[in-house]
């Protein structure tokens, strides 16, 4: 709750809040003064209650004494009125909280007697639960931030935890600090907990000073996991260059000359000292060295002369270290060594701790190096000792309270880097330099508050449910110890060490009885839950590793050896291998040969046609492979998994069991069977990655030799086919799920997948990722279309949870938009899946600048609650919406080729502004043939009058010896410009645009020519912008070329006005489009949000002549507006659904309007003053009134002519859902009314498509 930095500050009286007046005081009376006194009284308070205490008998709990003698009196010094309360219902649950601070609002206090346990129930009588766990749930549930909870031998500050895993307490031992007279404890605990520091009233919890040292403390936390971060980085270049440097490690410089040692294996020797050292602090600061019954003398010998922290204080006193040097290197490589074996730290009493991280093999050639006493004393100085950036002020790491996840904030800067060896002054040097692997795959570090809800909403259940599965302690113990999670892309470990601890939480309740279990119970319950439970995958080596040190450092036993975890977190793609053993029957896919851009044209062809007349071979003797395949695979996993069995059993309580389960493990993953199914699904993953070239011919493997393979009728081994696919897997890192996890897959899959996949738009991923990487992807994940690397990651997941599994992950908001909704969770839905939780747009925490959203989904039919952001619903859709189901929007034959979008024209040197444009038409006439003003989006929403701004060159699909003959003064611009753009070539020669492109450089990339065609008879057409706040439809000539943001519609009559612009075509798109850049941007497509759209059928002309007139009537006195208050459309728009903008008196100062009227109206004053040829900000305001009346007026009649006059659009100011939560507000329909009309509008979509089936047979017409 607070940070050791901030309790030094607190008793040294320098937070704010320490006054005398904060503690409501006289001013004259020293706060000092006044604590001596409260000790002097507290003193003689705890005699008169130990003298009570001893008269209590044996099965007495000692409630009264502990009250009335002790802490009443005791709470009285403090500020506290407290006075016996009755019991409180809150969501039909009884809460018997003994007593309420009257001068406070009723803060909650509750006593118990000194025989009560805090963290145990009476095993008769008392409260349904331990007083700990009774009054947090309390103040979860409730206003109230903090409450007070004690026996008079512990006294706990308790803080509402609902959002977070781990709980948020502070607190002190009363009877060690009376008994041993402890002045210093009960001055720091006076400061912190007098009735001053604590709420005023319940709803002021915010506002007051303990929650301001809390916020402090999370602050300074950040500074910390910042400063760290840093000072890792900086320790490493020093190390790094220090061991290159040093003048005895020749040996070393040897090895690089040799190639024998790559920058990435040096620099992972560093990574891996940096996490030694951080371990041993940690484990030092928190006294987890040795066992709690080891020998004093021996301790004391560890920490004066072998310890970390021994090297940390000279890094203080530099002058007491010679630095011209290596001794302390030395004396750290000894204190290293007492943690390799269990040999030589047996005469200190200390056991190994071995592994990955501290055995010898794990610092490599840095075993044989020396280092200079200098470097190493800075790289220790800056790990211990940082300065704050706002303060200037030294900050001392404090690793005692280090929270392991502050190893996430390292891992999002380490891993970044790509180090290379260069040379300076006859020296190697490692350079660190930025890379783009985690960056651009879209990875970033997970802040706790998008954790908790996940696991709340997904682990939770199945915890719950395996405590429910017995009611013996030891089948309970076995059911959690059963429970398998993992994370995909697990990166440092943060969500796993979440899952790790809300499984080990439950585990130590089960064992020790306890609501809240003491350190020690815990820490061996997340180790056992770390060895049975946790699970995690990544690409990036380096977090694997960083993961595993994480897990390590959480789950450390003083005594115990560090976990064997080489079998449970791992490296690899997660998303590209099999999930399951029946995938090897399918075979080598027709897919594997689509044409990819480095392959030869004729191979590939000859290879497509080969594969596919044998896959139709294969399907003739089906039977027989079906069962030669099956034997066999079969036969091989159930021989992996009796090896597995065995081998998960082995016990890892020590060194020599510890090397021989990894001994173990690297026989079982060398073995026949799990070698010969991981080869034949290497082999299937690679051909979609091996070059269809000349040089490849004899390595590329078909359907045949492949089946071949699998029945065992060809040999795997001595293949060249099979050693290229084999060295493919070690540059993709192919996952293939049931054989890396087989204990998981023979029970059907895990328990519960918790993550934040990788997020990367669709158009990137072939540029990030490469063409054969999306070649793989969209045969695998078929039907797929164009989604976004997270939409993979989430039906790869879906596929490997068992059923009755969960999955709760987090996206980009988009996941629920368009085609990554359709290739995502819509087909996870279809599938089975109910999201059983969603949010589905929130800012991401801190500084990575991401609107994402949280979703739960449950693999089977759900019949607990549905939650939506904080609300229960009756269900959640694909669209994270809670709208009811009743399948997706076909696209409407009647709806086809009239919407288009705009010319994409690709290059700047098309474009001109008007001079020069008008320049060219004066010198010659004739080049108005090829210019024309060029309208975008931008133009459409933000100029007043939505006029171009821009000019543009078209010479359409002209030859290009027409245009140059033809045109030569804009012909000479384009090929300037254009030609060296288009023509652009990478380091291999080729161009990098598509093809036509290089070579036709003079036209558009997409030149629209249907759009132009359609609409070259029509003198206007109704457009919107396709990326916007606000999709307002507007009429506009056709003597322009349309950009690319730009839906045109054919329709250029005013009743398509009305339709368009109302609420009903408004919700449609919101609904059926994507957003960007948060849910506030709609990026409008035709295929999804116009194509799909129902009309009104069958209108009366009366009916069309109503629709125009209010159609013509609100498109004009809109125009009207705009020129008069000149504002563009989106502006406008924000007025139009501004709730404070009303006429205001013109005698009101500018404060007193902001005040009154908001920031917009104060805007929208100042803006009228500013412009010329606008009219009064009354007359302004009028105008916005109007357009709203039309607006309403526009929806009913559009209403009438669906005929659904039952239904009352209630338009009014409302706070809507789909919006971000800082701009929810609009003038629109009402929420119930919305979802009536969406429902009403698909089922018209349905029942126009059946008729144009009916009419005119289905060709291409699908789903959207």
């Amino acid at each position: 709750m607070l940070s050791a930095d901030i309790l030094d500050k607190i008793e040294q009286g320098e937070l704010g809040g320490q006054l005398a007046k904060d503690f409501g005081f006289d001013t004259k009376i020293k706060v000092k003064d006044e604590i001596v006194r409260a000790w002097a009284d507290a003193q003689d308070l705890w005699r008169i209650f130990k003298r009570q205490r001893d008269k209590v008998v044996d099965q007495g709990y000692g409630t009264t004494e502990t009250r009335k003698f002790w802490m009443i009196p005791l709470l009285g010094l403090f500020g506290y009125d407290a006075q016996l309360s009755k019991a409180e219902t809150v969501n039909g649950k009884s809460y018997a909280i003994s007593h309420r601070a009257t001068n406070m609002d009723g803060f909650p206090v509750h006593i118990v007697g000194f025989n009560d346990s805090l963290d145990r129930k009476r095993e008769e009588g008392g409260t349904r639960m331990s007083p700990h766990a009774l009054l947090q749930e309390y103040i979860n549930l409730t206003e109230n931030l903090y409450t007070i909870v004690t026996n008079g031998l512990h006294f706990r500050l308790l803080r509402d935890s609902s959002r977070l895993i781990k709980l948020s307490f502070l607190e002190f031992d009363l009877e060690t600090m009376m008994d041993e007279e402890h002045f210093a404890d009960f001055a720091v605990m006076y400061r912190l907990l007098h009735s001053s520091r604590m709420p005023a009233k319940t709803d002021l919890g915010a506002d007051s000073l303990i929650e301001k040292y809390h916020q402090d403390a999370l602050d300074s936390g950040s500074r910390i996991r910042e400063g760290l971060s840093q000072a890792v980085e900086s320790s490493i270049r020093s190390l790094a260059n220090g061991f290159l440097k040093h003048a005895d490690n020749n040996e070393l410089r040897e090895k690089i000359d040799n190639n024998e040692i790559s920058p990435k294996d040096f620099y992972q020797y560093q990574l891996r000292l940096i996490y030694r050292l951080l371990f041993l602090m940690v484990i030092e600061e928190r006294s987890l060295v040795f066992p709690a019954d080891a020998d004093k003398s021996k301790r004391e010998i560890y920490y004066e002369f072998y310890s970390v922290n021994h090297l940390r204080k000279l890094c203080e006193k530099q002058h007491l270290a010679d630095q011209r040097f290596s001794d302390l290197w030395i004396a750290l490589k000894n204190t290293f060594y007492l943690f390799e074996n269990e040999t030589k730290g047996k005469h200190l009493g200390l056991k190994p701790l071995a592994g990955d991280l501290f055995g010898y093999h794990a610092i490599g050639i840095l075993n044989n190096c020396n280092l200079d006493n200098q470097i190493l004393l800075e790289c220790l100085r800056n790990l211990n000792v940082f300065i704050n950036k706002n303060t200037g002020q030294k900050m001392r790491v404090n690793y005692a309270s280090l929270n392991v996840e502050e190893f996430g904030s390292v891992y999002e800067g380490l891993l970044e880097y790509e180090p290379v060896f260069t040379r300076q002054n006859g020296f190697y040097k490692l350079d660190l330099v930025k890379g783009t692997e985690r960056s651009s795959s879209g990875s970033h570090y997970t802040p706790d508050e998008l954790v908790q809800p996940l696991i709340r909403h997904s682990l939770d259940y199945v915890i719950k449910d395996k405590l429910e599965s017995s009611d013996r302690t030891s089948e309970k113990e076995k059911a959690l110890l059963s429970i398998k999670v993992c994370d995909v892309a697990c990166g440092s470990g943060h969500i796993l060490l979440n899952a790790a601890r809300r499984i080990g939480t439950e585990l130590a309740r089960v064992r020790t009885g306890e609501d809240q279990p003491s350190p020690a119970p815990l820490r061996q319950a997340i180790r056992d839950v770390v060895k049975s439970c946790i699970y995690g995958v990544d690409k990036n080596l380096l977090a694997v590793e960083l993961c595993k040190v994480a897990l390590w450092l959480e789950a450390h036993n003083p005594g115990e050896p560090l976990n064997f975890l080489d079998h449970h977190i791992k490296c690899g793609d997660a998303i590209v291998g099999l999930a399951h053993k029946e995938e090897l029957e399918n075979g080598i896919a027709d897919a594997a040969f689509k044409k990819m851009s480095d392959d030869d044209k004729d191979i590939r062809a000859e290879f497509a046609k080969k594969n596919k007349q044998e896959r139709t071979t294969a399907e003739q003797r089906k039977t027989f492979y079906e069962h030669a395949e099956f034997a066999r695979i079969e036969k091989s996993f159930i021989d992996i998994s009796k090896v597995f069995a065995s081998f998960n059993a082995l016990p890892e309580n020590s060194i020599k069991e510890i090397e021989h389960k990894r001994a173990e493990y690297q026989n079982l993953i060398s073995g026949d069977s799990w070698w010969q199914l991981k080869t034949l699904a290497d082999i299937q993953t690679a051909q979609f990655f091996i070059s269809k070239t000349l040089c490849n011919t004899k390595k590329i493997i078909t359907d045949d030799i492949f089946r071949q393979h699998l029945t065992g009728i060809k040999p795997l081994m001595g293949s060249q086919a099979v050693a290229l696919a084999m060295a493919t897997v070690i540059e993709k890192k192919f996952f293939h799920w049931f054989l890396e996890f087989p204990e998981v897959f023979e029970e059907g899959g895990f328990d519960c997948i918790l993550g934040n996949p990788p997020f990367l738009g669709n158009r990137k991923l072939k540029g990030t990722l490469g063409e054969r990487f999306l070649g793989w992807v969209r045969y695998y994940y078929a039907p797929a279309g164009a989604i976004e690397l997270v939409g993979y990651f989430f039906r790869r997941i879906f596929d490997i949870i068992k059923p009755s599994g969960f999955q709760a992950l987090i996206a980009t908001n988009t996941i629920a938009q368009g085609e990554a909704r359709q290739g995502g969770l819509d087909i996870i839905v279809s599938q089975g899946g109910c999201i059983n939780f969603a949010i589905r747009s929130m800012k991401w925490p801190g500084l990575a600048a991401v609107e994402v959203a949280l979703v739960s989904i449950y693999k089977g039919k759900w019949k607990q609650p549905f939650v939506l952001g904080n609300k229960v619903v009756d269900q959640i859709t694909s669209y994270l919406d809670d709208a009811e189901t009743t399948g997706n929007p076909y696209p409407l034959l009647q709806n086809a080729n009239k919407s288009f979008i705009g010319s994409y024209i690709l290059g700047k040197g098309f474009i001109l502004e008007p001079q020069e444009a008008i320049k060219l038409i004066e010198k010659n006439s004739k080049n108005k043939d090829v210019l024309f003003p060029y309208l975008n989006g931008e133009n459409l929403n933000t100029n007043p009058d939505q006029a171009p701004s821009q000019w543009v060159i078209n010479f359409f699909d002209w030859p290009k010896e027409k245009c140059r003959k033809e045109y030569p003064d804009c012909f000479e611009i384009v090929e300037r410009l254009m030609k060296p753009e288009r023509q652009r070539e990478n380091d291999k020669g080729q161009y990098v645009l598509r093809q036509p492109l290089p070579e036709k450089w003079w036209i558009y990339a997409d030149k629209r020519p249907k759009l132009y065609r359609t609409i070259e008879t029509l003198e206007r057409v109704l457009i919107v912008a396709r990326v916007g706040k606000y999709q307002a439809f507007v009429f506009s000539q056709c003597d322009k070329v349309f950009h690319e943001k730009i839906v045109v519609t054919i329709f250029s009559n005013f009743e398509f006005v009305s339709i368009l612009n109302s609420e009903f075509h408004q919700c449609w798109a919101r609904k059926y489009s994507s957003t960007l850049g948060g849910m506030s941007t709609v990026n409008y497509s035709p295929s999804n949000c116009f194509e799909t759209f129902s009309f009104p059928q069958h209108l009366t002309i009366e009916m069309k002549s109503e629709l125009k007139q209010i159609g013509e009537s609100y498109h004009e006195h809109r125009k009207k507006l705009m020129l008069k208050i000149q504002l563009g459309l989106t502006k406008t728009y924000n007025l139009f659904h501004n709730k404070q903008l009303s006429v205001i008196n013109n005698d009101l100062l500018e404060k007193e309007i902001e005040k009154q009227h908001g920031k917009e109206t104060i805007s929208l004053w100042n803006h009228l003053k500013r412009t010329e040829n606008t009219c009064s900000f009354n007359e302004a305001v009028q105008g916005i009134f109007e357009l709203r009346c039309l607006h309403k007026k526009m929806d009913e009649t559009v209403l009438r002519a669906y005929d659904w006059e039952d239904i009352d659009l209630t338009h009014d100011f409302y706070e809507v859902d789909y919006l971000p939560e800082n701009d929810r507000i609009r003038y629109t329909i009402s929420p119930d009314v919305r979802k009536e009309v969406l429902k009403r509008l698909l089922k018209l979509n349905h029942e126009i498509h059946e008729q144009e089936q009916k009419e005119d047979p289905p060709q291409k017409n699908k789903l959207k």
